[in-house]
């Protein structure tokens, strides 16, 4: 029995399937005990599963890859001695060791105390740099001599600059965003035909939750939009809340000629100031810190009645200042008290495009 063992030990293949159970059956072991531990862990079941779920797959991609490595020693597999598999091999290695990093990493941020945006924006760096030092391990891996890197770099090089170049347009857009800051996550902005407010900036694309549209004002439709950062050089980009986050808004009502649009003036004039007079001060600080860093000059914060003369009326228009977000919020509440406060004034009418219709013979012709 001892001689049969010995025997079927010389076989190349079954050494190899039996490193295969023992290596098999000690992961198995070990993501037994990585979930005992887990179910101790204080934290919450969808989140422990998860957690679960991830180290489970990550131990049989290693376990995957352990076992190729074993077998490719052996004749049978001959083909995974040749050097290119060698490299892929490697290269496979390498990803899973910066992954494991990463999401361990990750988890680990989930449980930092902190607000919910900064550690949004750490996972987010955490994973530009996973990828970097990914991209560093594959140097050596790969490089036998710097000229042959040379080569591979030019050839590469030539077909990313034509096939890729509204992708090369999108990263240089974001190393724009990253280095200038023309707009931070939670800002609102309007690039082109797109306007709502940042809620995420990653290297191709920046995500808006959507304003406007066919919805009036500065409200949101519920909607998620993905922008290239390749618009950022071929539009205009407007940005309503960097640095000073207010906005002159105007309100106009047209009254009759009859009306007694002084006295509407005044009641225009008196809601405006009840609006925007907490915020006259913030938009004196406002602008002294603004003016540090941009030729801007604001002489007049209060609000303002302005009269012109339409076709069908007498037309006052508001003219104050809001805050951006809430230029509608605050529309609304001086257009109820303008038509509260006009409805008690006798004098005072609002107008609208009237027409007269005449019957032949009727105007004396």
């Amino acid at each position: 029995m001892i001689e049969t063992i010995k025997m079927y030990l010389e076989y190349e293949w079954v050494l190899n399937g039996l490193k295969s159970l023992a290596l098999l059956a000690l992961f198995g072991l070990l993501v037994l005990i990585i979930r005992k531990v887990l179910n101790r862990v204080p934290l919450e079941k969808p989140r422990r599963m998860l957690v679960k779920r991830w180290i489970t797959r990550v131990l049989w991609i290693i376990y995957g890859i352990v076992l190729v490595r074993i077998w490719a020693v052996s004749d049978l597999f001959a083909i995974f001695r040749k050097p290119y598999i060698q490299k892929i091999l490697h290269s496979l290695i390498a990803f899973a060791i910066v992954y494991i990093a990463l999401f361990f990493t990750t988890q680990f941020i989930n449980q930092l105390k902190i607000e919910i945006a900064a550690r949004h924006q750490y996972r987010k760096r955490a994973g530009y740099i996973a990828t970097f030092i990914y991209i560093l391990a594959l140097i050596p891996i790969w490089a036998e001599t710097s000229n042959q890197w040379v080569t591979v770099f030019s050839v590469m090089g030539a077909g990313i600059a034509l096939a890729l170049h509204e992708m090369l347009l999108n990263i240089a857009g974001w190393f724009y965003i990253v280095i200038r800051h023309p707009y931070r996550t939670g800002d609102r902005i309007e690039l082109g035909s797109l306007r709502g407010d940042v809620i995420d900036i990653r290297l191709f694309q920046t995500t808006l939750l959507e304003l406007g549209n066919w919805v009036d004002g500065d409200q949101s439709t519920g909607r998620v939009v993905h922008m290239p950062h390749g618009q950022i050089f071929r539009n205009p980009l407007f940005n309503y809340t960097q640095g000073f986050e207010f906005l002159w808004n105007e309100l106009p009502v047209l009254l009759t000629f009859e009306s007694d649009w002084e006295k509407a003036k005044s009641i225009l004039l008196k809601f405006g100031e009840e609006a925007s007079k907490d915020v006259q001060e913030q938009v004196k600080l406002r602008i002294d810190r603004m003016s540090r860093e941009y030729l801007i000059y604001y002489k007049n914060f209060t609000p303002i009645v302005y009269t012109k003369i339409e076709e069908s009326g007498v037309k006052i228009t508001l003219r104050y200042l809001t805050e951006a977000r809430k230029r509608r919020s605050g529309e609304n509440t001086i257009s109820q008290k303008v038509l509260q406060a006009i409805n008690l004034e006798p004098n005072i009418d609002f107008a609208y495009p009237t027409y007269r219709i005449y019957k032949r013979g009727e105007d004396g012709s």
